[in-house]
């Protein structure tokens, strides 16, 4: 039976029709965002910043659950074992990647099986700050007398297998300096602990840096970032500094339960990616000393398994456990 040309259009634009209503059925309910970390912290932040806005685009609320505890494990484990719902997403940051090699591989799920990369949303370039006591003004020569007092000095992280702990490490490896790490529950408290001189020496996030910097008992020595930081113009990156290729900087995305429909992970990589354009999304990340990232989820995979070979080797080398 031949089909007339008028007929062919209309059957055309039905089947078009049908393709894009299918393609906008998701989201269907409430996105449940399970932030492994608490309030206040970057991976939390990073997704807040997007809390009205992306509803916006995909006509469902998105509902934020945080899940602090065991360097971020509790919150992915909740993700990697939720029901297959392409509802239910989740946030990775660098401690993650670092979780494995901390725990000799004993973890409650397959990190690179169990989970699907979605978007990178952010990276967030750390502070190296001294207490004002410290004869150091420069980064050369906090090191010249980190060297001349081999495990005297000393500094704070939020916690063991932190990025704070964990670039520390990598910094004093790189210029073959010995301090003594004391772990915080938060940077913030280390920080604190910095201004009143019960420490020597920590790597801060930019909220946490300026805090104790507008204390006038902080002295900033260095950011880790490819350029100076407007909210810290006068502090010179680590490359200025004399460490050229020394990456310290966090990073925090968005990751589903492996087994979510292609379709979801798309469509919300995409609608990210728009958001991470505009400039009320760029202006809350400066605020909190954070850039966009983005991208597709294959480059965000890539650069998790990156992370997971770099970290994992600096764990060895330096013993560092998830205790």
């Amino acid at each position: 039976m031949r089909l007339h040309r008028r007929d062919f259009m209309l059957a055309s634009a039905a089947a078009a029709l049908s393709g894009h209503a299918s393609a906008n059925a998701w989201p269907s309910k409430p996105l449940r965002i399970i932030a492994p970390a608490g309030p206040g912290s970057p991976a939390d932040t990073a997704i807040r910043a997007f809390q009205d806005l992306l509803p916006a685009r995909l006509g469902q609320p998105m509902v934020i659950e945080n899940r602090p505890g065991a360097q971020g494990v509790i919150g992915l484990d909740a993700v990697a074992k939720s029901p297959v719902d392409n509802h239910t997403f989740g946030m990775m940051h660098l401690q993650l990647a670092a979780a494995p090699a901390m725990r000799n591989g004993k973890m409650p799920f397959d990190l690179e099986k169990g989970i699907e990369p979605v978007v990178q949303l952010s990276t967030e370039s750390p502070v190296l700050l001294v207490n004002t006591n410290l004869p150091a003004n420069t980064l050369k020569e906090f090191i010249e007398l980190a060297k001349s007092k081999p495990q005297m000095l000393v500094y704070g992280s939020a916690g063991s297998g932190s990025p704070a702990h964990l670039g520390m490490e990598l910094l004093q490896r790189a210029a073959g300096m010995s301090l003594v790490h004391v772990p915080y529950k938060t940077i913030a408290s280390a920080v604190t602990d910095l201004a009143g001189k019960q420490i020597d020496v920590a790597l801060a996030g930019s909220n946490a840096a300026l805090q104790g910097l507008n204390s006038g008992r902080v002295r900033a020595l260095a950011v880790s970032a490819p350029q100076r930081l407007p909210a810290f113009p006068n502090v010179p990156t680590l490359a200025e500094a004399g460490f050229p290729g020394i990456d310290l900087r966090g990073w925090v995305g968005l990751v589903a339960r492996s087994g979510t429909d292609t379709a979801a992970i798309t469509r919300l990589n995409a609608e990210v990616n728009e958001l991470l354009k505009q400039p009320k999304i760029r202006e809350r990340f400066a605020a909190t000393g954070s850039e966009p990232a983005g991208g597709s989820p294959a480059l965000f995979k890539s650069h998790i398994q990156r992370e997971m070979a770099r970290w994992q080797k600096l764990v060895v080398e330096a013993k560092i456990s998830a205790d």
